[in-house]
């Protein structure tokens, strides 16, 4: 069915028997769709993909469950009736995450991308590891070698790699301060995706990205590339956040313990990133303030027309737009966390433009338009 013959790293009959029915359902469903011939492929992508897919367990001997994020890509060809394969996506992402339990998410481009797409993490690790549910399977089996080659991949992608991380900080910085406690898995899970990403943004950095957790595990410990400071407490950190990446499991823990581990993961993240990005800018940024106030563009290698029609856009069809109309729109967000994870949410605000009271609001909502 696809470049992977399990689900999961460990033998899980069960759980892999409901994924694998609903699998063959999703199938025969788009074979029954009067729009079906204008698609190419349909794949299981991310981590049960490439077969490291979490199983959660509630406690020792408990029944397995899913934990992450079940991310379909539907590639479609020339002609294809985009506005029904997207309301068909939609029925299955509303009714699998009832079924399953997790979010079932759809993704869809032409199948162009995979010839003419520029390199990034997400191409490389969808074809280092996917499940054909429907389709033609020799599409991504003949994707050019540039989009698989991590030395191809730009610097941008570590960068982006920790603003998505690090938004998932701030996130859990907002339960906390906001007495939202009930769900500590939330906090536990952002805490350790991001003791999994400052690790791999170094690595990626160096050119060394692979699609597998595991494997950038022996990589990060194979060293042989440029460190920031505090490498082995971030490689320790790294191999705990696989651990709980392949059978994640949530501690009970205290407002406190969270809290520590909060601020603790929060300092490594601006070090880290200040250290990305003033490798890959060729600038030297000592202090979060001077990443959040840097003169010129964070991004100069994106058009500058392109950046002013895309804020153009925002401010027609959204009625706002973020600031710094000549950079790509991340640029303001990137700043904005900085200085929000640095100083609190008036900093933060400072840098979008809005009120302290709103940034909470406005940043988790620009933050879905450019992740």
């Amino acid at each position: 069915m696809g470049t992977v013959t399990r689900f999961f790293v460990d033998d899980e009959p069960a759980l892999a028997a409901r994924l694998e029915n609903f699998l063959a359902r999703l199938a025969a469903d788009l074979e029954a769709q009067p729009w079906r011939a204008g698609a190419v492929t349909l794949v299981l992508a991310g981590g049960y993909g490439r077969g490291e897919g979490g199983v959660f367990r509630a406690a020792d001997g408990a029944e397995a469950e899913f934990y992450n994020d079940l991310e379909f890509f539907l590639f479609l060809g020339p002609g294809a009736d985009a506005g029904a394969a997207a309301r068909w996506c939609e029925g299955w992402e509303k009714s699998g995450t009832a079924e399953l339990g997790i979010d079932v998410e759809f993704k869809r481009d032409a199948a162009e991308v995979l010839r003419s797409g520029a390199p990034t993490m997400f191409w490389h690790d969808l074809l280092q590891g996917h499940w054909v549910v429907w389709g033609d399977g020799r599409l991504l089996a003949d994707a050019p070698a540039r989009l698989r080659d991590p030395a191809g991949l730009p610097a941008d992608e570590a960068t982006r790699l920790l603003f998505n991380r690090g938004s998932g900080l701030w996130f859990a910085r907002g339960r906390l301060e906001g007495g939202d406690v009930k769900d500590q898995g939330f906090i536990e899970r952002n805490h350790q995706k991001a003791r999994l990403a400052l690790g791999d943004a170094v690595l990626a950095l160096a050119g060394r990205h692979h699609g597998l957790c595991e494997e950038r595990a022996r990589r990060i410990a194979a060293g042989g590339f440029e460190t920031p400071p505090g490498w082995a407490k971030i490689t320790a950190w790294h191999a705990e956040g696989v651990a709980f990446k392949l059978r994640p499991r949530h501690r009970a823990r205290g407002v406190a313990e969270l809290a520590a581990a909060q601020a603790e993961l929060t300092a490594a993240w601006l070090e880290v990133f200040l250290w990305v990005e003033g490798r890959r800018l060729a600038r030297s940024f000592v202090v979060p303030t001077d990443y959040a106030e840097a003169d010129g563009r964070l991004f100069p290698s994106t058009p500058v027309l392109r950046n002013l029609a895309l804020h153009l856009r925002d401010r027609l069809k959204r009625g706002e737009a973020l600031p710094g109309w000549t950079d790509y729109p991340r640029a303001a967000l990137q700043r904005a966390l900085v200085a929000a994870l640095a100083e609190g949410a008036a900093a933060g605000a400072r840098r979008l433009g809005v009120a302290a009271a709103d940034f909470a609001a406005a940043y988790l909502r620009w933050w879905g338009r450019y992740n």
